[in-house]
């Protein structure tokens, strides 16, 4: 078998295991699960009631949807005061923040999207290390 071979065989292998995890086992729904909890739950410390925060499900992604009777000031803050923005982006796992009444809503990056890329980006590095450190075999002679 070809070493082109071995290597498209080695990054399918990651690509699909990936694919796996953060699909059918559920990993990718928990994850967006627990992250949306937590900005609810930082939402709920704050003293604006009827704002409420969903993150992306039809597909899974980290970009934090808000609605409610909010105004700038309460969205943006100011200076070292933080805003509602802030304090959702803040949150562990949230890319951006965007509210539905605010023009267009943007969609953002599939969730799995983003793992299938860092999972290939880990695999070359990983193969380009290997390459680096280990190389060819040398020969040993001109005769070999």
């Amino acid at each position: 078998m070809s070493p082109n071979a071995k290597i498209l065989i080695g990054l399918a292998a990651v690509l699909v295991t990936t694919w796996v995890y953060h699909g059918p086992v559920g990993v990718g729904t928990t994850f967006i699960d627990r992250a949306e909890s937590e900005a609810r739950r930082v939402m709920a410390g704050t003293e604006v009631p009827g704002i409420e925060v969903r993150l992306g499900r039809e597909p899974l992604s980290r970009l934090a949807t808000l609605s409610g009777p909010a105004d700038e000031f309460q969205r943006q803050g100011q200076g070292e005061l933080k805003g509602l923005n802030d304090l959702v982006a803040e949150v562990d796992g949230v890319s951006d923040v965007q509210w539905t009444d605010e023009g267009e809503l943007r969609r953002g990056v599939p969730l799995i999207l983003e793992a299938l890329i860092w999972m290939m980006a880990a695999y070359l590095i990983g193969l380009g290390l290997g390459w680096l450190l280990f190389g060819r075999r040398r020969k040993q002679s001109f005769l070999d």
